[in-house]
């Protein structure tokens, strides 16, 4: 879950910081459009713009998608496929809401997390309800959470057949134990299958950005030399980014709700989202 990592603290850091943005969602240099392949930042004008991939993304919690948000939004825009999953529904995760965990939270926490993908344009999400924070609890036991995840992400690839998955790091953005088992969970599928398996690519805050927001302290960076793509953005998908992330009021602070998306615009993305790709292509 990204919400509960937003503090009250970080979101009154927020709220003065939001007031000195022009205006969130028209950057200073609107992003250019770029094609979907790893490093296409500096990849040379195509004469016909590619086909947007379809995306399966497979994630831990309702609102982890914001931190990838306007890439859905834009491949959703764009006419490509997307698929999103959450392996939980965020039921022992009440973030800045009093409600106590259980199947009322999870789900309103589902609830939020349809209405946010809607906003991205997407189809509404699948929840595996395998158990909030309960992902890498004895592993190894047959009847797992994690063995469950294994045997769901194999069959949601199957599926979807996507072009490219997108999950969290190693890193699991700050650390969450259920953001880096899922991420082990997928790393451990996709690398199973052939020499036409999806690109799989890890979300990265690139070293030395991600550490300059308050509340982002703990989250782990990715040096810039291991970031193979960046996915740039138009004005209307941060702007669905936005209108998403208003969704999860059970998440986020009024403050949090109103300036995160355009903070990491101005900070962060700047225009473009970095991932880093888990496996190298095949010989």
């Amino acid at each position: 879950m990204v919400g509960s990592k937003c503090t009250l603290a970080f979101g009154l850091a927020l709220a003065g910081m939001v007031s000195a943005q022009a205006d969130a969602s028209q950057p200073a240099n609107p992003p250019t459009r770029e094609d979907y392949t790893p490093n296409s930042e500096s990849a040379p004008a195509a004469p016909a713009r590619p086909a947007p991939p379809s995306i399966l993304a497979i994630l831990a919690h309702p609102d982890d998608e914001i931190t990838i948000a306007p890439v859905l939004a834009r491949v959703a825009r764009e006419g490509g496929q997307v698929t999103l999953i959450q392996a939980t529904s965020g039921d022992v995760g009440p973030g800045t809401s009093s409600l106590e965990p259980g199947d009322e939270l999870a789900a309103l926490r589902e609830k939020e997390g349809r209405c946010a993908a809607f906003a991205l344009g997407i189809d509404e999400p699948i929840f595996w309800n395998l158990g909030d924070g309960e992902l890498a609890t004895l592993a190894r036991a047959p009847e797992s959470a994690a063995k469950q995840a294994l045997a769901l992400t194999a069959e949601a690839i199957e599926e979807a057949k996507p072009d490219v998955i997108l999950t969290w790091g190693p890193d699991g953005g700050y650390g969450h134990a259920d953001h880096r088992m899922i991420s082990a969970v997928v790393t451990q599928v996709v690398g199973k299958l052939g020499p036409g398996r999806p690109e799989l690519l890890y979300a990265a805050f690139p070293e030395g950005e991600g550490t300059l927001l308050p509340g982002f302290e703990e989250w782990g960076t990715t040096s810039e030399d291991l970031i193979t793509d960046t996915i740039r953005y138009q004005a209307e998908d941060l702007d669905a980014a936005e209108n998403a992330i208003s969704c999860y009021e059970t998440q986020f602070a009024p403050e949090v709700r109103a300036g995160l998306v355009g903070l990491l615009h101005e900070s962060v993305w700047q225009g473009k989202i970095h991932f880093r790709l888990a496996f190298p292509a095949p010989r």
